[in-house]
């Protein structure tokens, strides 16, 4: 593993970010309940998004662009589609690329936000400093944003934080009693249908803009604040 090392698997593909493995505290005591209990995990080394995925990517993959503010161009985030949406792109670019590509864990992107840190986010406690690292409501002019304008994170990332609200693999439970401590995704005595969402996005306030917050979703919701990044696994 090269970490911050950034590869492509083809021409239409996000560019990934290698993240070497690690041991870190997951969730908050001093959040909302479902943030809590704070439990150790150790995630093991993978590949992640530079960024979020974008409009022109998907269209790419899928031939169609499902977003709302479709004007705001193909650096934007893709939004407005379903976790199950999200699994099919990553299907069809598994398919192209031979390699398998996925939703990152939700441990694996806590993981990958905090980069390290032991804050509220990557880049500190004060809510004065999120609109130089975040699309969130003070300074995104009440749309959408495209990705990439704010500093990458240690691990070489950008917009882990606002943009959009991120899916990721695992179902809803509401709070981390008998998560798994390994870094895999948490699909087992699942509340409903519904997947887990990290991040907060350009509509949102400060409060929601950290690395612990979590939302719950139906697998077939969709929303203009919503869309993904890809991970995978390093390696065949």
């Amino acid at each position: 593993v090269q970490p911050g090392r950034r590869f492509q698997d083809c021409d239409v593909c996000p560019e990934m970010v290698e993240i070497a493995g690690g041991s870190f505290l997951m969730g908050d005591d001093s959040g909302d309940s479902d943030e809590k209990p704070a439990h150790r995990v150790s995630v093991g080394a993978f590949a992640l998004g530079l960024l979020e995925v974008t409009q022109a990517q998907w269209r790419a993959v899928m031939g169609s662009n499902p977003s709302k503010f479709s004007e705001c161009g193909d650096d934007c985030p893709v939004n407005y589609l379903s976790w199950q949406e999200a699994q099919e792109y990553l299907a069809r670019l598994s398919k192209r690329t031979g390699k398998t590509y996925r939703l990152p864990s939700e441990a694996e992107w806590e993981y990958a936000a905090r980069a390290g840190s032991t804050t509220r986010r990557s880049f500190g406690d004060n809510d004065s400093l999120v609109r130089r690292h975040a699309w969130y409501a003070e300074n995104a002019d009440g749309k959408l944003q495209a990705t990439g304008r704010f500093p990458a994170n240690a691990f070489g990332l950008h917009d882990m934080l606002g943009g959009v609200w991120e899916w990721t693999q695992d179902c809803w439970h509401d709070n981390y009693n008998a998560a798994p401590t390994d870094g895999s995704a948490w699909v087992s005595y699942c509340a409903k249908d519904q997947r887990v969402q990290r991040g907060g996005s350009w509509n949102d306030t400060a409060a929601l803009i950290s690395s612990s917050t979590r939302d719950g979703a139906s697998s077939d919701a969709r929303f203009e604040t919503t869309g993904f990044r890809v991970a995978r696994n390093l390696g065949p």
